[in-house]
């Protein structure tokens, strides 16, 4: 058994030297711009939980929907802080190794388009909620998920965003009936 652990092992492709080495002279930056996002995310969920009056009806310790998000947050602020101190630290050890800030370059290598055609078809599905029926609307949203963003061909990436639908929106309309829950435009 350890002969094909080993076997797997030497199979699986590694990085090429000069790339690890690129991707290790940059962690320190990506870590303390990661955490100070992370750490601006945990400071907008703790201060939207708090928005809830204390003295509210709906304000019971344990019973609060407002008291997951506020320990949540403290809990994604605190390893924030964590992931923030370790970076600032092997930023200050490694100056000397770390390449400068190259934006342009640097977000077409992360996928930035990706991230804005994903951003801009979450805010086309937020424009539209509440004008479109919620099933339809979540159907579209899907397939166009799944069509744009596929891994393989567009016969095995539409057949797998249509399963998809299909099993979201069922348990949607599930959720629905069984809960009360009425969803915009349904």
């Amino acid at each position: 058994m350890s002969n094909e652990i080993m076997k797997e092992e030497e199979a699986t492709p590694s990085l090429p030297p000069e790339l690890t080495d690129e991707i290790i002279a940059r962690k320190p930056r990506r870590e303390v711009i990661g955490a100070l996002g992370l750490l601006a995310v945990a400071i907008v969920f703790g201060v939207e939980s708090f928005k809830t009056p204390f003295k509210d009806t709906l304000w019971e310790f344990y019973t609060s929907p407002t008291i997951f998000p506020l320990f949540m947050a403290i809990l994604l602020g605190a390893t924030s802080i964590v992931v923030l101190a370790r970076g600032v630290k092997e930023w200050r050890d490694q100056k000397d190794s770390i390449e400068p800030i190259r934006l342009i370059e640097s977000m077409k290598r992360w996928g930035m388009g990706r991230f804005l055609g994903g951003a801009g078809i979450i805010a086309t599905f937020l424009f539209f909620l509440g004008k479109v029926n919620f099933y339809l609307l979540s159907v579209i949203m899907i397939n166009i998920f799944g069509l744009v963003f596929r891994l393989g061909t567009p016969k095995k990436a539409l057949k797998a965003s249509l399963i998809t639908s299909a099993v979201v929106t069922i348990f949607l309309f599930i959720i629905s009936r069984v809960f009360g829950i009425v969803f915009p435009g349904a």
